[in-house]
């Protein structure tokens, strides 16, 4: 097998991995410098950037021979007599034999880059790998840079990852896009080099191409699926909204007119009974109360589906409301501290945070068994976690807590209902407890103005 070399600065190197190398033909004068089998690994790394001048092309056949030929005019043949040799009646090939032939059957492309002192960058070495990533050989892309591929929204970023490797000295991890002619296909490439020091002032870095496209487009597709799914769920929380608005509407307006027209009846025909019919007038007096537990049912109903006091007293009064509200059911006290009484935000974040407080009141209820709640509602400077321009709503307990696996149950949809939602809105969500230290949840909303 030959193997064709281009000399540049007339330098050869022949390391241990040129044990066979057995001849060297060459067209003209050049020197030359060998380098014994047994050399310490000291010297190899001396020789490194001399071994980077020299580009190798593996020839098998005839075919690959004659467009090697073609592609670039070369200085040296290099023939390896342990290749000729035939054995079981077939020629026995020896890559070892070939400087860096072992990265030319790897999956990638194997590439050392030089950054030199203008900005520029080089590409000393290039596998074969080059030709099933990008379509073109080795020495075309050595002539032309990775960059005039790369893709225009994606050039800066790679310029920045390039520059932090060079300062602090680091590997080189970069991810993006390369368009390739003629068609303009676009491929997903991921970068990872070594920094490799040097006595220049030059960075050097050794590394591989690998092509991402199709990890990245799933990574793409699962993206995409999860922003639809998202939006699908605001919607549908929207129109659940709706619905219990309009709900809440007609029982306050439909129903209660109706129980407070029978209340009325009730009451005509009390005043007009006989004064000693004493089972008629405990009659009407039932059924009296009867409509009335009925209007607080109704009333309760409706507060449930959609308070009345969030469109006309705002979110901060809403919350203090539905506190006092939980303190009658449970006896728990609940302290609440606020910023300030009246909070302008859009109508979608009151609700939503009116939502997140019943939950969570509702969980401390059912869960915690806890003697305290603590309740505070901050906007812009007097938020504690949330930066300007905020709203935060910070729930917490002195109830028994839980760890991280109660949290991650298969059926914890309360918890990761209030995350969903807050995560709608641009919110975060933090969520702090311990097994007998009790829990506080944390939700931080980007301040709307109001409708």
């Amino acid at each position: 097998m030959l193997s064709l070399v281009a000399v540049q600065h007339g330098l050869i190197v022949s390391l241990p991995i040129l044990h066979s190398m057995i001849s060297l033909t060459m067209s003209g004068t050049a020197l030359v410098l060998h380098v014994e089998p047994d050399a310490t690994r000291e010297v190899a790394e001396q020789l490194s950037p001399y071994l980077s001048k020299i580009l190798h092309r593996r020839i098998t056949d005839a075919a690959s021979l004659v467009a090697a030929l073609s592609e670039q005019k070369w200085d040296a043949v290099l023939c390896d007599q342990s290749d000729a040799g035939t054995r079981s009646g077939g020629t026995h090939i020896n890559e070892s034999s070939i400087p860096y032939a072992f990265l030319d059957s790897m999956p990638g492309m194997a590439c050392q880059i030089r950054l030199d002192k203008q900005g520029a960058l080089h590409l000393p070495y290039v596998s074969e790998g080059c030709v099933d990533l990008l379509g073109i050989s080795p020495l075309a892309l050595q002539q032309q840079s990775l960059t005039n591929y790369l893709h225009p929204d994606d050039v800066d970023f790679f310029r920045q990852s390039m520059q932090l490797s060079a300062e602090h000295g680091t590997p080189w991890n970069w991810e993006g896009r390369i368009v390739l002619p003629p068609r303009g296909e676009v491929k997903w490439i991921n970068l990872r080099a070594k920094h490799h020091k040097t006595d220049s002032d030059e960075m050097h870095w050794q590394g591989f191409v690998v092509n991402i496209t199709q990890n990245k487009q799933a990574e793409i597709e699962i993206k995409h699926s999860r922003e639809r799914l998202r939006e699908l769920s605001a919607h549908i929380e929207s129109i659940k909204e709706e619905e219990r608005t309009r709900i809440a509407r007609e029982i306050h307006d439909e129903i209660g007119v109706l129980l407070t027209a029978l209340k009325m009846d009730i009451a005509w025909l009390a005043h007009r009974l006989p004064a000693d019919n004493n089972v008629l007038l405990e009659k009407t007096q039932g059924m009296s109360q009867l409509l009335d537990t009925a209007g607080r049912a109704a009333n309760d109903l409706v507060h449930s589906l959609r308070p009345g006091s969030l469109d006309c007293f705002g979110i901060v009064a809403t919350i203090e409301i539905e506190a006092r509200e939980f303190t009658k059911r449970t006896g728990i006290p609940c302290r609440i501290e606020k910023s300030s009484d009246h909070l302008d935000i859009s109508n979608e974040q009151s609700i939503t945070l009116f939502r997140v407080f019943q939950e969570t009141l509702n969980n401390i209820m059912k869960h915690a068994a806890a003697t305290h709640v603590y309740v505070r509602i901050l906007k812009d400077e007097a938020a504690t976690v949330c930066a300007d321009h905020c709203i935060e709503l910070i729930v917490s307990d002195d109830g028994c807590g839980f760890d991280d696996s109660a949290r991650n149950k298969p059926r914890s949809f309360g918890l990761r209902g209030i995350q969903e939602r807050i995560g709608q809105l641009g919110g975060k969500v933090t969520i702090t407890s311990k097994p007998g230290k009790g829990t506080k949840i944390a939700v931080c909303l980007p301040v709307k103005t109001s409708d």
